[in-house]
Parts: C-alpha cells; structure tokens; sequence
C-alpha cells in the first residue's frame, strides 16, 4: 500500500465515549453514505466521539499502543516496575525496541488516523441540518472541538517522536497520489507555533468551562488553556531547547529539526500561558477533604483528588476502559482474597519512589536532619487509613500523608474498609512470592496505591484525568523559576501545593522550612510527589535530559526473604538500558520506506 496516514471511512466511524456525565454510545449505521452521516446531528454527534476518541487511556499501560495510544509510561519510568513477562515497558527498559517494533508504528498511526479524522469532521460538519435548530451554534463548536483535538494529537506526537509532519487542515483524500501525501518532518519549533496557533483559534470559539453536565469531557477554553501550557513547557525543556545532540538530525534540504541555541523566552512564553490559566479560570481549586486531624485532612485530600470525578481540581478527564485493568495490577495478590481484593501485584514502586516522598516534617529523605531511617529495624506506626499502630520498618514511619496515598508496603492494612487483609510482601507473606507460582507477585516489595478505588480493584466507572490544577501550579512555578528565578509567586504555588499535601511550606516565618538553595531541585522533587503515577514521570525525565541517569537500574526490597532474613535488606531488582536515542521514539520504519523523505530519529 502506498498511502501513509490514511484512514478508511469505516474507521472514521468508531465511536470512543469521552464524557462521564452523559454521552451517545450509538454506531452510526455503516451502510449511510459520507455525507449521510454528517447530515444529522445523531450521527455528527458520534462522530465527534470518534474524534475524541484516540486520547490516550493511560489506565491501559498493561496493553501499551494495543489498538490504543495508551503508553507505558509508568513502567518505564524510575516510578516502577511492571512485572510482566511480556511487558512493552520491559522491552523498553531491556533495550529490546526499535522502529520496527509494532508499539512504534500503531502510536504514530493511531495518532495520525486521530488527526484524519479531526479533519473530515472539520470539513464536513457543516452539513449538519439540525444541529443549530435549538438556537445554539453547535456546527462551530463542535468544529472548534475538533480543531483542538487535532492540535492535542500533535502535541502528543511531538512529546514522543519529536518533530513530526504537519498534514495541512484540510483531509487528505483516499485516493491521494503519493507526491501528495508524501511531506518532510517540519521543525519542532514549526510544530509548535503551529499547535500553539490551533489551540488558540479553537479557543475563541467555545466556552470557557462546562455549561452543563452534558459539557463534562468536552475541550473548552480552560483545557485548551491548559494543553497550550504542556505544548509550551516541553519546548521550552532542554530535550529540545538548544539540544546539540540533535545537531545532525536534519531533513534532505539541510533544516535543522531541533534548534541548536537555547532560547530562554521559552520559559517565559510557559510561564505566561500558566499564569493566564490561574487568572482565567479562578473558579479551580485544589480540592481538600476534611477528616478528624490536619494530616488525615492533607492524606484524604490527597487521595480523593484522583477518586472524586470532576471535583475542583479537575481540568480534563474522560471516561475510560481500562480502570478496573489498572486497578487489578495495583492490587496485591492476596492469598485466599477474593474479588477486588485480589490482585495481579504487577505495579512494582520502586524504592527510588519510596524515597522520594518528604518526610512529615517536609525534609527530603537524603536531608541527614530528616530522620529517614533506610535498614532492617521496625517501629509501632499507625498509618492513616488504618484502626490500629503496626509493626512497620522505619523507612514508613513519619512520613508525609502522600506517601500512605502512594504506596502498599508490607504489614499495611487493604485499602479496602470492609477487608481485615494486612498485606505482606514478604516471601511467605500472604502477597510474596513464595505462595505464588506464576508472576504476579511484587517485584520489589511494593505496589502502587495512589488511584486505587477504596473496595478494591473491581469497581470501575471512574474517569481518566487528564489535567488537574496541581500540575498547573506546577508547571507555572518550573517556567517561572527559570525565565525570572526569585520572583515570589514561584514560593506562593509551590507552597500551596505543599499546604494541601499537609508538609511545612518553605519561607522564614514560625513552622516553615528554609528557602531552598537550589529552586530548580526543589520543584522537580514536588513534581515527582505531587505528579506520582500520572504518567508525568517518564516525560518529565525526558525534557529534563536526566532519564539517562535515573533510568539505569530499579531498586526494591529483597523479596527472596522472609522478615528474619533480610526481607528489608535493599537490592537492585532490575537493570535497565538507557542509551541517548532513547530519549525519543524512532519514526516507525514502514513510515520511512514508504515516504524517504522522512528522516529517521538520532541514534535509530
């Protein structure tokens, strides 16, 4: 076949249902001509769906780019392990991928049949005959809905593949000739501009936030706001702002893909579009939960914030697939548990992750006036969601409520309120390996916690959240620290993050911890916390350039042992390949066959 980036009209009609409050799960009859199906606002409607409907699913990361743009972020990242024999994140962390690899070729035509698609709807909306009838003009709406979802697609292209091909925004034909299809990468800062400039047009044109329940999964002005922040924070990252490891990836006529000057208006640019979120859209707010104490306040909080469909906080979800299929690798496998109390154990959390949460007295673990204890030695610790004190090592012992949030360690209470089962990861324990014949136990002797329904991992119906106005807070004070490092709003967000998550805010009044030195390092460490297990990790390393470091090697308990042998004794559990080129995807092969003027990705 000689076309690239062309999707059959059949495909156009596959319907993904991207609301949570309310939306069409009706196919359009196949046997409707083209322009059959755009004539009513039934079938427009799904068809709109269907636009929406390659937004990645991150609760899939089991079944990576199977059919989907789910990615294995997690696993491939220094937050966990996913122990599974056949795991796409295993073949990435082992090295064993490359541009022939099918993962490779089905994100970047999963994402280009989305951007198709977005084009023919686009196009040809405006045969809707009964879409503007109720005095609302739905034809511009749903066409600037479309334009946004076609900008985002690229977005997500861009973060993961680099600078890629920009079709034009009028669909290309079925039957198009190859010297018509047949396009150069285009810049990076060209793809950028050109997203930047779709997401704004799209935004003039929609309301600023959802009207109505029915409005609920729907992009609108504050989404829209919110992907032109990312869009804008990655290209101002190193990965791609003055990159000289990128010096030789050039197109045939001599462009120069990734620009070799960093630019530092780049992080000015990103810190604006966040700041004009925050001055936009006030009426977000970090959702609190109140319980009995401050620090169950802060624990509750935490913990419910990614439990509560579109509370305060969220920005961007959508109804999702793949809940229950997450939530059963979070959970242990429990011997003699059943239903959602018995799991696959297959999200390992890394001890780097362990580590990584602050103290509950806000210092970090590697602050040697902290109190973090690494060693084999245990202590009477009550955990926030539990009845009663249990013996626990000292690693869990008085730290911040997100890290009960994050993480199932041995001698835990189930998260389930109904359940009397303690989780241990221990050999023998009743989650270790030793009663255990096939894979699925833990790894490394934790499991992940965080996005865990509370009656375990068979209830589903929550929805994906795609932005909450923590990673905004976030984002705003990484470009601003570095486009006009010392201004004070960079100390008001960070530390509004903070007093949510129940830790000492940074300052030089009565309670609060000392000003860090080093700004940059601080605001990366509340990231990682804040951001744990959002499928940030892996990116954020990336545009940093620092996963050629933190992704050598995953650390964990020694799950070989019983609690009297060295069960807490920490080893290195996996060792990973990280080689430069990693830091991007390489352009699928059949892709670069069929169109050479495509150039390949440094280093693939």
């Amino acid at each position: 076949m000689k076309k690239i980036f062309i999707i059959t009209l059949a495909a156009i009609f596959i319907v993904g249902n991207y609301g949570c409050k309310k939306f069409l799960d009706q196919v359009p009859n196949d046997r409707l001509t083209f322009d059959e199906s755009f004539a009513t606002r039934t079938t427009v409607e799904q068809l709109l769906a269907n636009v929406y409907s390659t937004l990645p699913d991150e609760m899939q990361q089991r079944f990576p780019a199977n059919g989907n743009t789910a990615g294995a972020w997690t696993g491939a990242s220094d937050e966990a392990d996913y122990t599974l024999p056949n795991s796409f994140s295993n073949n990435m962390n082992s090295g064993n991928w490359d541009a022939t690899t099918g993962q490779v070729n089905t994100m970047w035509q999963q994402y280009y049949r989305g951007i198709q698609a977005s084009s023919n709807f686009i196009a040809n909306v405006g045969k809707c005959t009964d879409c503007n009838i109720s005095g609302t003009d739905l034809v511009t709406r749903y066409k600037n809905e479309a334009r946004a979802i076609r900008a985002i697609y690229y977005y997500y292209l861009l973060r993961q593949y680099g600078p890629v091909v920009l079709l034009g925004n009028e669909p290309i034909a079925a039957d198009a000739a190859l010297d018509v299809i047949s396009k150069p990468r285009s810049s990076f800062d060209e793809c950028v501009n050109f997203i930047v400039s779709e997401l704004d047009a799209s935004a003039a044109n929609l309301p600023a936030i959802p009207a109505s329940g029915d409005d609920y999964g729907h992009v609108n002005k504050a989404v829209i706001q919110a992907y032109k922040v990312q869009v804008l924070l990655t290209a101002a990252s190193p990965l791609f702002n003055g990159n000289t490891d990128y010096s030789a990836l050039k197109n045939a006529d001599g462009i120069q893909l990734i620009s070799q000057t960093t630019d530092q208006s780049k992080w000015k640019k990103a810190a604006d579009a966040a700041k004009a979120f925050i001055t936009t859209f006030p009426n977000f707010t970090l959702y609190t939960k109140t319980g009995s104490t401050p620090f169950l306040t802060a624990f509750l909080s935490c913990r419910d914030v990614m439990l509560t469909d579109w509370n305060s906080e969220v920005i961007f979800a959508k109804g999702n697939a793949g809940i229950t299929t997450l939530q059963y690798d979070m959970a242990p496998n429990h011997a003699g548990a059943t239903g959602g109390d018995k799991g696959g154990s297959f999200l390992s959390v890394s001890q780097q992750m362990v580590r990584a949460y602050f103290m509950a007295n806000g210092k970090s673990t590697d602050d040697p006036n902290s109190g973090y204890v690494e060693d084999e030695t245990l202590s009477t610790f009550q955990a926030p969601d539990d009845v009663a004190a249990r013996q626990v090592s000292n690693m869990y012992v008085n730290r911040e409520p997100r890290f009960y949030v994050g993480i199932t360690y041995s001698n835990r209470k189930w998260i389930n309120p109904n359940s009397n089962i303690i989780t241990s990861f221990e050999f023998n324990g009743n989650a270790g390996k030793g009663g255990i014949s096939n894979t699925d136990y833990s790894g490394t002797g934790y499991t992940q916690r965080k996005n865990l329904s509370l009656s375990g991992w068979s209830t589903g119906g929550r929805t994906n959240i795609y932005f909450r106005l923590a990673e905004i807070y976030l984002n705003y004070v990484e470009a601003l620290n570095e486009s006009n490092p010392g201004d004070p709003d960079i100390l008001v967000y960070l530390n509004k993050i903070r007093e949510r998550a129940g830790v000492p805010t940074y300052g030089n009044g009565a309670g609060q911890l000392s000003v860090p030195t080093d700004m940059r390092d601080a605001i990366r460490r509340e990231r990682r916390v804040e951001l744990a297990f959002e499928s940030h990790r892996y990116f954020d390393t990336r545009r940093w350039k620092i996963a050629e470091t933190t992704n050598k090697a995953i650390f964990g308990l020694d799950i070989q042992k019983n609690l009297a042998t060295g069960f807490y004794k920490v080893v290195q559990t996996e060792s990973r390949v990280f080689d430069k080129k990693h830091y991007l995807w390489p352009i699928p092969n059949g892709e670069i066959q069929k169109v050479p003027l495509l150039v390949q990705n440094t280093g693939w």
